[in-house]
């Protein structure tokens, strides 16, 4: 089929879009295949397997953590894979998919992971409970890069998670990668060699049985231990108050544990100032809010000084 001036016109509106046959294309498609630095014939000849050997995606964040850096983490809770992209291009180094609290499903899940991919960051995903190691395998089949784990009160619970999240023989995994693997481009030499350790494992001690446990609960091969600062005031019975002294005392008590295991604590911070106090304690991941929070925020900082102006 001749392309037309008809045809030529809708190419020029929908250039990545629209459907053609590279090999029948006139001076003015190959021209817009130049652009991209697509030979005419490339899409018909260049074959997709066996061309080379193609690579895992790098676990930026995780590789970052092991050489001693600090991660910066926020999290997106509605469906809206946008909002996880502008997250990475505000320059956070993974985003939490928030399926403990979010409204998540599956097909929703699947398409926020590619917008974390999109915007450059690492997406984790906060699974729904802390028993349901065929969560832990889906998330990661979909192409998540981590998973952080809600109530770990135990050493089971901790090791419940890893068993879940790596293949035999360091866990139980079930094998069926999706994303992982690129949909079968990356040979399962090459994706058996980096699967297990490009993983990023988090745990949320946010209970005060945790609490008691967490030494056992830092010797169990996880990534990062994560303070629960919200669910400790609420288990302590004072609800709301995140900076409680027994909340600040569990908080200290996870990071000291840590330490000694030489692994991660993370920390939600609700500032610069508290981010700022949370760095020089030692605490190497630090949370901010999430994205609906931000939003508000701003919509009430501009929205709240023009009512008040209003008023009588």
């Amino acid at each position: 089929m001749a392309i037309g001036s008809g045809e030529s016109t809708r190419l020029a509106r929908y250039p990545l879009f629209y459907p053609i046959k590279v090999r029948e294309t006139s001076t003015f498609v190959n021209t817009r295949l130049a652009a991209f630095s697509i030979s005419p014939g490339s899409f018909n000849e260049t074959p997709l397997i066996g061309h080379n050997r193609m690579q895992t995606r790098r676990n930026a964040a995780k590789e970052a953590l092991k050489a001693g850096a600090i991660l910066y983490t926020s999290s997106v809770r509605l469906p809206e894979p946008g909002l996880c992209e502008i997250l990475g291009y505000a320059g956070f180094d993974c985003v939490l998919l928030d399926g403990e609290h979010g409204a998540m499903d599956a097909a929703s899940l699947d398409v926020m992971i590619q917008g974390c991919f999109a915007g450059n960051t690492a997406p984790i995903v906060r699974i729904l409970r802390n028993d349901d190691p065929e969560a832990v395998m889906h998330a990661l089949d979909l192409g998540a890069q981590g998973v952080l784990m809600p109530h770990c009160r135990t050493a089971e619970d901790a090791c419940r998670l890893r068993r879940a999240a790596l293949y035999p023989p360091s866990g139980e995994r079930g094998f069926g990668p999706g994303r992982g693997s690129r949909w079968g481009r990356v040979d399962s030499e090459t994706y058996f060699a980096t699967a297990n350790e490009s993983v990023l494992l988090l745990a949320l001690v946010e209970d005060p049985l945790g609490v008691q446990t967490v030494d056992d609960i830092a010797e169990c091969g996880l990534d990062v231990l994560w303070v629960g600062t919200g669910d400790l005031a609420l288990g302590y019975g004072v609800p709301g108050q995140r900076q409680h002294p027994q909340v600040m005392e569990a908080a200290d008590r996870i990071l000291k544990a840590c330490q000694r295991n030489k692994i991660a604590a993370g920390y939600p911070a609700t500032s610069v100032a508290e981010a700022e106090w949370a760095r020089e304690q030692g605490y190497r991941v630090i949370g901010f809010g999430g994205a609906e929070q931000y939003v508000m925020q701003t919509a009430r900082a501009f929205l709240e000084p023009l009512r008040r102006s209003c008023e009588p």
